[in-house]
């Protein structure tokens, strides 16, 4: 789900010193090639501002949110930490440096550059919803529900909240409050394809796929060739025994994501309902190493093990799986290692 960068235009300031107007000038129109979606031009003038003084924070920021724009938010942490440096009560910067941080994993960092945005913009609804994000990332649900709830209060209208508000649902397992707020998300922006795509999880939970298919249709339409999309398409196709399509989404998911757990988890499932075994277990223990206590995994693994009369190994996944509390893994273990 979407992010958001601050921007901060800066106006030229012309009393001061021929240098330090074009410093300046620079910087204005560095952001507002970002504003543009010219990164690579962006680049450019952050870079040349910063030439001509290495301890300007807007400068930094601005290569920040250049570098996060383009896709590497790692090096956009390394320009965050310059602007704050050079300006430690830089609030966009603590901001952005926490979307940064979002995208890398870093999900306690993130949190701690929210909290001065917060005492700061308390009633920014962005900032409430990007400090629920990093709490989704923490897997603290009803932490992050109260980020959401705040962030909706501020703007009821905005769809991405409402879809946000709708995958903690569905992650605490209320799947009728998430399509309740799903069907408000698209009904403010039919266009928010996230909405559309969680909306196909929670039918292909149904065993809707028809239904699935056509929503997770929706999502790839409005964002061709996403990975998540394309996973959940090959997901839903597997279970419609459209094997073939299945895989050939799959495929074309792992190639934009090769760290996805959840796809080497549904290459398994694919690889199991066509009853290659061996092929199962080796797309589940890729999940496995990046995941272990992935949703439904472990249950795949047991089946997976008991199919291959490895059961000892079997009954270890069913007992991680009951662990996790899945009906179908606490119901495995009982029937087959009881």
């Amino acid at each position: 789900m979407k992010n958001y960068i601050l921007l901060l235009l800066i106006p030229i300031i012309f009393a001061c010193s021929n240098k330090e107007q074009r410093q300046e000038s620079l910087i204005q129109k560095g952001y507002q090639s970002l504003e543009q979606g010219q990164e690579k031009q962006a680049f450019n003038y952050f870079e040349s501002a910063i030439d001509i003084n290495e301890e300007n924070a807007s400068a930094w920021n601005g290569l920040g949110v250049a570098h996060y724009q383009n896709g590497h938010p790692y090096e956009a942490v390394q320009a965050f930490n310059k602007a704050v440096q050079y300006k430690p009560d830089y609030t966009r910067a603590y901001y952005n440096r926490s979307n940064a941080f979002y995208q890398t994993g870093e999900y306690y960092r993130a949190l701690d550059d929210l909290e001065p945005v917060l005492e700061d913009y308390q009633d920014s609804a962005f900032a409430h919803m990007a400090h629920g994000l990093a709490l989704v990332g923490l897997e603290n649900y009803p932490e992050a529900k109260i980020s959401f709830d705040k962030a909706l209060s501020l703007n009821p209208e905005n769809a991405e909240i409402h879809t946000n508000l709708a995958a903690v649902d569905y992650y605490q397992k209320n799947n009728e409050a998430a399509v309740i707020h799903l069907e408000n998300a698209l009904k403010l922006n039919p266009e928010e394809a996230n909405a559309w795509n969680l909306l196909a999880l929670i039918q292909s939970e149904q065993e809707l796929y028809e239904s699935a298919l056509e929503s997770v249709n929706k999502a790839l339409k409005l964002q061709p060739g996403q990975p998540y999309f394309l996973n959940n398409k090959g997901y839903i196709l597997t279970f419609m025994g459209k094997y073939e399509q299945a895989y050939e989404d799959l495929r074309k998911s792992i190639v934009r994501d090769e760290n996805n757990p959840y796809v080497y988890r549904n290459l398994g499932i694919l690889a199991l309902k066509q009853k290659d075994y061996e092929e199962a277990i080796r797309q589940f223990e890729n999940a496995y190493k990046r995941k272990s206590d992935l949703a439904s995994l472990n249950y795949y693994r047991g089946e997976a093990f008991r199919l291959s009369d490895e059961m000892d190994k079997a009954c270890e996944a069913y007992k991680k799986s009951q662990e996790l509390e899945e009906e179908k893994g606490i119901k495995a273990y009982q029937q087959f290692c009881k």
